[in-house]
């Protein structure tokens, strides 16, 4: 009788320290989600901020004289050396995206510091714009002007 009853007691013994050791992990778990959780929570906020400002940044297809506006407000000189600006007809979007890409073709002319300063304007501005071919040439041997021919596609809603 005192063996099954040892017997008895080692087996709840055993199954209790199963019982602590799971109980101990969960812990763990929990006590590492409760440290992350402020962390997950301002990177969320973080990344709403983020999807907020392009959706407010996004170009309008139709509304031409705000995409045309935009490559002249994003640089002061731009006034001086964008000669050549026009919109380009959109490629037909996939019903199944919510956003398209409105195409434009740019030229420039100046320095090469002011076209540079306008290309990296254009490139770190609010409306994210992809750059599909460029081109840059001197406009007379031994000049300091460039030109610089553009087309780049902004992200825009359908």
């Amino acid at each position: 009788l005192l063996a099954a009853g040892l017997w008895a007691l080692r087996q709840d013994v055993r199954t209790r320290e199963i019982v602590n050791r799971e109980r101990s992990q969960e812990g763990a778990a929990m006590d590492s989600t409760l440290v992350t959780g402020p962390l997950i929570k301002q990177e969320l906020a973080r990344a709403q901020e983020i999807v907020q400002r392009i959706e407010s940044n996004l170009a309008v297809e139709k509304d031409l004289a705000d995409n045309l506006w935009y490559f002249y407000k994003i640089d002061p000189a731009s006034k001086e050396i964008l000669t050549s600006l026009r919109a380009m007809t959109a490629e037909t979007a996939n019903d199944d995206y919510d956003y398209k890409m409105v195409p434009f073709s740019l030229q420039l002319t100046g320095t090469y510091q002011q076209v540079a300063g306008y290309l990296l304007n254009l490139e770190t501005g609010p409306r994210l714009v992809q750059i599909r071919s460029f081109s840059f040439r001197r406009l007379r041997v031994g000049s300091p002007a460039l030109a610089l021919n553009l087309e780049v596609r902004v992200l825009g809603r359908k």
